[in-house]
């Protein structure tokens, strides 16, 4: 069987699961952005981001990624509402990581537009570091050096 065989079964295979991740993801972002975002939110962001994860796994091609999204998926885990609710910058941050990631496995199953992964990978990677470091100095009320040489870029 050659590759572009495989690469094809592999999308058929997981075109109706990342359809119903990418539902989920949509929903997701909406309550983030709204006044109903609870703890539960973010148990269900982890959830999903594993399940994310799981789909990239399942393949020679994606599984390099699966790991940014184990990372961020932990790392929502840690998250506290209460306290994440109060900066609207990372409220806004996290939003746009998930609809990226949500635009990216819809590109890429069910669009079957064949972007760089490792692009995207690494555009992932920077936003997630981004939001920790922006959420962390936050959360400790402290100057942050606005001068690092990172910016929040989104795909």
């Amino acid at each position: 069987m050659n590759d572009t065989l495989i690469a094809e079964e592999f999308l058929d295979t997981y075109e109706g699961e990342v359809l119903f991740l990418s539902q989920d993801l949509e929903e997701i972002v909406v309550h983030i952005k709204g006044s109903d975002f609870t703890q539960d939110t973010f148990l269900l962001l982890e959830q999903k981001l594993n399940d994310v994860s799981d789909v990239f796994l399942s393949s020679t091609y994606t599984q390099h990624v699966s790991p940014v999204f184990k990372e961020l998926a932990e790392y929502v885990s840690q998250l506290e509402c209460d306290d994440f609710i109060k900066f609207e910058d990372a409220k806004e941050y996290l939003s746009e990581i998930i609809s990226d990631v949500n635009n990216y496995i819809n590109m890429y199953f069910v669009d079957r537009i064949f972007s760089d992964v490792y692009l995207f990978q690494d555009s992932l990677k920077n936003s997630i570091d981004f939001l920790k470091r922006a959420y962390s100095c936050d959360l400790k009320d402290e100057e942050c050096n606005e001068d690092d040489g990172s910016e929040l870029d989104f795909f």
